[in-house]
């Protein structure tokens, strides 16, 4: 079993949680890193480090991550405006304390709207204007908790014509891959599971 406890990209943010609320790091778990290089024609050294800060008490809140991916995209060669959409439903009481969208360099916007089980639609998050270079971490000012049943949905917009000055080739089709020169639609969701309802022992 894996878990992501986070991750670094350009723009982005150290990760600190409120008090209550932290990860868990099972004993005798593994911590495995990955990192994304680039070739630019000469040798570099490696510096990446990585920081925990561990709670001094147990936090009442434990927080977990999961993604949602659109992994079978094709984008046209030329499209300046191409959509690429995923859903995914809770099964679960769930508390949704954070969204990470992330593209690569011809992603343009972020749109997410969840739709509860009574048929009632909200916006949850919108970034018109993503920029690969400004990657953020949006944490609700509230956590988002939501009944079980919900829906949510995310588009993502991309620009692959040459219009696009950080588009390494607008006369290629574009598909998923971990270079920038490709693309992604993914999103981070850090959440954690509402407690169970309590439940009264049977009488005699």
């Amino acid at each position: 079993m894996s878990a992501g406890m986070g991750g670094f990209s350009p723009g982005g943010s150290i990760r600190h949680f409120p008090e209550g609320m932290g990860m868990r790091i099972p004993a005798g778990y593994s911590l495995v890193f990955q990192m994304h290089y680039t070739t630019y024609g000469k040798a570099s050294t490696d510096r990446s480090k990585i920081g925990l800060k561990f709670a001094k008490t147990p936090p009442k809140t434990i927080l977990n991550t999961m993604a949602l991916i659109n992994a079978s995209f094709s984008i046209p060669p030329g499209a300046s405006n191409h959509l690429v959409e995923n859903t995914m439903t809770f099964n679960r009481d769930t508390m949704i304390y954070s969204l990470i969208p992330h593209t690569h360099v011809r992603g343009t916007g972020w749109h997410y709207e969840a739709t509860y089980p009574d048929g009632r639609k909200e916006v949850i998050l919108s970034v018109p204007k993503y920029d690969f270079n400004w990657q953020h971490e949006y944490v609700f000012a509230e956590p988002w908790k939501i009944p079980a049943g919900t829906k949510l949905k995310a588009q993502a917009w991309y620009d692959n014509s040459p219009n696009n000055k950080s588009n390494p080739d607008p006369s290629k089709t574009v598909t998923w891959g971990d270079q920038t020169w490709e693309e992604m639609m993914y999103t981070s969701i850090t959440y954690a599971f509402a407690p169970a309802p309590a439940t009264s022992a049977p009488q005699k």
